[in-house]
This record gives C-alpha cells, structure tokens and sequence, in this order.
C-alpha cells in the first residue's frame, strides 16, 4: 500500500512541477499547430483447416460433431486508429472488430489514451496503452506488461492495459551514456467487484530505465504486485556488425502461478525462477533478413505435465459425460489455451523482398521447433502488394510432432489462409 501511494504521489508532485515551471499564455493562432489523423485496415481473411481427429483437443472442441477431414474459415477484422495531437497534448484511440457472421461479431478498444506533455523531457500518459517493452521479436520474457505475443504473427496488434504512465527522458553529449529515460506505470487491479471497483492494494507498479550505453541499448525493469508474479530483468540491443544485431532478455520472477494436471485433477503452486532470451538479426549480402531467438521458461510445462493435459482432456471427452466435457473446456480454455506452454524454444525466420527482380513480392519462412517435446511448426507467408494500400497474403502453415507433443496434438495438421490486407 506504502509502494502505491508513493507512487500516486510522484506522479502528482510531476504535475504540480510542471504547472509551476509552464506558462500558461495563451499561444497565438498562427503558432499552435493541431493534427488530426485516420488511419487502419480492413483484413479478409479465408482459412482451409487440414483436420487432425486423433487430436483430443479436436474432439473436445467438436465434441460428438461429425466433420469432414477438410474445413474452413471466413473473417473480417477491422482496425481502426485516431490520432489527434496539438503542442502539448495527444491522443491515441485504436479500435478492434471482428466478423464472422451477423451472429457473430466483437469489437474491442485496444488503445485509448491521452498524454500530456509536462516538458521537453517528460509526460504523463493515461488511459489504456499496448507497452512493447523486450528486445525479442517473437517473444518477450521481460514484457511482462505486454500483450502477450503470437509467435505465428508477431507484430499483430493486441489489446493493451489500463494504466498511468510517467516518462522522463535526458541525453547527454559527452559521456559513455548518451540517452536515458525512467518510465514508471501505474497498473490498476485487474480483478473488479461488479466490473466497477477493486482493492487498492492489487494495484500493480512497474518500472523501467532505459540507457544508450556506449552504443549499446540496455533496460533494467521490475514488477511489483501483491497478487500476481513479481519480477526484476534486464535486457541488451546491439549492432556488433552495421548487418548484425544481438538481442537478449533476462527475468527473475517469484511468486509466480504454474498450473498442471495432476490424476485428472487440476492443481496450482506459486514458484520462482528465470526466463530469458538469446537472438540475432542478421542481413546478409543477398538481402536475406534472418531472425534467430531462442527461449526458455522455466514456469512452462515439461514433457510429463503436457502429456497429463492431453490425457485429461481425452479422459473427459471418452467419459461422454456432457459435465466432465464442459469442465475439461472450460479448464483448457482458462490455463491452458495460450502458446508457448511449455519451456525450451526455437524460433528462425528467412524472409527476402523482391527476389529475381519479382517486384512487390515478398517471401518468407519461420519455424517454431519445441526443444522439450521435439514437435514443430513451419509456415510460408508469401506477401504481394501489386497497389498502394493493399496487400495479398498467402501463407501455409504445417505442424508436426508425435501424439502427445504440443504442435503434434494440435486440432489441425495442416492450414492454408489467404488475406486481403486493404490499408488507408
């Protein structure tokens, strides 16, 4: 509580500053500048599934569903931002819709905030904001107030959190150090009493300060909270070459949940212990971009605690029991639905713009190889963009790996979408 309220007061005496140093006058017409922008895309999105009806996580999800091996998908997602930004003042607004059908359509507000400019050196942010905090592309031990990332697409957009933000930021002109910033978040519980109230003491703080350290870009960053996982990481950008980058993260955490099955019975224990992060991005002289990350986590599942999930899951969907079925989805889709649930990682992505002279068209290769269980996924985004704001997508995608591994237990042995990207 102490921790909250000093913060909540660092905050108000940064605003009280900036009202004793700013001046108030009133700008004259011609030196205000105002801007006021659109933008967004519109996705249509057409997916051929390659079932995998041995998989007891397809049988749970059709449950007593007589399918085709072959099926398909048909969605729009609509993103739309706003962006309205004067002297001293922004605002952000980035929405999210989606559509399958007329019975079957969401919509979320994935950014919405507004900052202010307390100087040339700090603001303050507040509303709901996506952090990218991590050097890793595909993933982010350290991002631990980030959405968490797809590993098949990355940069997709997500929803963001609602919090407090203050930055301070300085450079200096001799020195090894010639940037830093010190950011500090203030997180409310995510956990509401009737969607509308919280305990105070849930309430989440991060921080992070950031260096340019001869030529080296270095984080230090913690999370405290009193009722999810707390954690302290570093992590490092450089160029060792001009074509050659290296990237890591590191993180500490405590106190952290990890769920398993245990005979049929779902069981949870806090634990401490490290994640981290090692890769490179390399550009070679054929202009192949190259992306290569490994990734542990010492929270995730290991081979054994897998394969208790798949047999939980196949036990319930043999029982025929409509109860056990529904609790065993419900159990899935609250602890065990995300990705990357287990611990060792490979990611590698190739992509080439424009090969053979092939203009607008760019390929590209990435697979995710699960060290702990040998399993593995490969996908071919193949780009095209034959007019300005707008790009065609195809991108297969093929899984493999034994019964009770993580890609080889996967609804779906093999997908094939094709994507109209339209942007304004």
């Amino acid at each position: 509580m102490k921790k909250i309220i000093l913060s909540i007061c660092f905050l108000i005496i940064s605003a009280v500053s900036y009202a004793e140093d700013y001046s108030f006058e009133i700008p004259k017409p011609e030196e205000k500048k105002e801007v006021l922008e659109l933008s967004g895309n519109l996705d249509v999105k057409y997916s051929i599934l390659k079932s995998r009806k041995d998989s007891p996580f397809y049988n749970l999800q059709y449950y007593k569903m007589q399918l085709s091996d072959n099926l398909s998908s048909y969605r729009m997602n609509f993103y739309l931002n706003g962006d309205y930004q004067t002297k001293d003042i922004d605002f952000h607004l980035k929405t999210y819709s989606e559509y399958y059908n007329d019975n079957e359509t969401d919509f979320k507000i994935f950014e919405l905030f507004g900052n202010i400019n307390l100087s040339d050196k700090s603001f303050l942010l507040l509303g709901k904001k996506m952090y990218s905090w991590g050097k890793g592309y595909a993933f982010n031990p350290a991002g631990y107030v980030n959405p968490v990332k797809d590993p098949e697409n990355p940069e997709l957009s997500q929803s963001g959190i609602f919090s407090i933000n203050y930055q301070y930021s300085k450079s200096f002109k001799t020195g090894p150090v010639k940037n830093t910033s010190f950011d500090l978040i203030v997180i409310p519980s995510a956990e509401t009493i009737n969607n509308k109230i919280s305990e105070t003491k849930n309430t989440d703080i991060a921080g992070k300060l950031y260096f340019l350290f001869l030529d080296t870009d270095l984080d230090i960053m913690g999370y405290y909270s009193s009722i999810n996982s707390k954690n302290i990481s570093f992590d490092f950008s450089r160029n060792v070459l001009p074509n050659l980058e290296m990237h890591g993260e590191f993180n500490r955490f405590t106190n952290q949940p990890k769920h398993i099955i245990s005979n049929n019975i779902l069981e949870t224990e806090t634990i401490a212990g490290a994640s981290y992060l090692a890769g490179i991005r390399w550009l070679n002289k054929w202009n192949i971009t190259t992306i290569l990350e490994y990734y542990k986590n010492e929270a995730g599942l290991n081979k054994e605690e897998f394969s208790g999930i798949n047999n939980f899951i196949e036990n319930a969907v043999t029982s025929g029991n409509k109860d056990s079925t529904s609790g065993a989805m419900n159990t899935n889709k609250k602890y065990f639905n995300g990705a990357n649930l287990m611990q060792d990682y490979l990611y590698l992505k190739l992509s080439l713009p424009e090969p053979f002279n092939l203009v607008d068209f760019t390929p590209s290769v990435y697979t995710i190889y699960n060290i702990t269980d040998k399993s593995h996924m490969i996908g071919i985004p193949l780009s095209y963009k034959p007019v300005t704001n707008f790009e065609l997508i195809l991108l297969p995608t093929f899984l493999s790996g034994n019964k009770n591994t993580e890609y080889g237990s996967k609804q779906y042995e093999n997908k094939i979408e094709l994507w109209t990207r339209f942007y304004f």
